[in-house]
């Protein structure tokens, strides 16, 4: 035994020693990874590697573009809590779309949008340069100022 758990064991008879295996990783890190865990001989004490992973959650969110409701979603709601879950949880497709109503007139669509023609030329702006599951950059970049598009720099006289 160790002159140190010897030592122990005087101290404190009838304290049972339990002697933790020799490991490169301070202990904090042993369930860092399931590497980690293995090599330091810890496994069983890691609760959250004995879990398989389940597949990511899908979610698609059809939003307005204009609609001060949806904005405060996206940024106060979901983009926080996107942030606090892991990465691998949850897959996000954003559709800026909403409450858009659409008819065909003359072999054109036309569509109409809740918050008038601007909302609907930022729906089109935004469903084109959004990736299929953009980062959450993207979603919190989206929920502020009051228009879709950028502000008009002013023209040089």
């Amino acid at each position: 035994m160790a002159p140190t758990l010897a030592l122990l064991a005087l101290l404190a008879p009838g304290l049972v020693v339990v002697a933790l295996p020799a490991c490169d990783y301070p202990a904090h890190l042993w369930c860092s990874s399931r590497e980690i865990a293995v090599a330091c001989q810890a496994e069983s004490r890691c609760a959250n590697l004995s879990h398989p992973t389940a597949p990511p959650v899908e979610l698609s969110l059809y939003y307005e573009s204009l609609c001060p409701a949806c904005r405060g979603f996206l940024v106060e709601q979901l983009f926080t809590t996107w942030l606090l879950l892991p990465s691998e949880t949850m897959n996000i497709t954003l559709v800026p779309y909403g409450n858009a109503q659409e008819k065909k007139v003359g072999g054109k669509w036309q569509f109409q949008c809740q918050h008038g023609s601007e909302e609907c030329l930022g729906n089109m702006i935004q469903v084109r340069l959004l990736p299929p599951h953009p980062h959450p950059s993207a979603v919190s970049t989206m929920g502020g100022g009051s228009s879709p598009l950028p502000h008009p720099r002013p023209r040089p006289r």
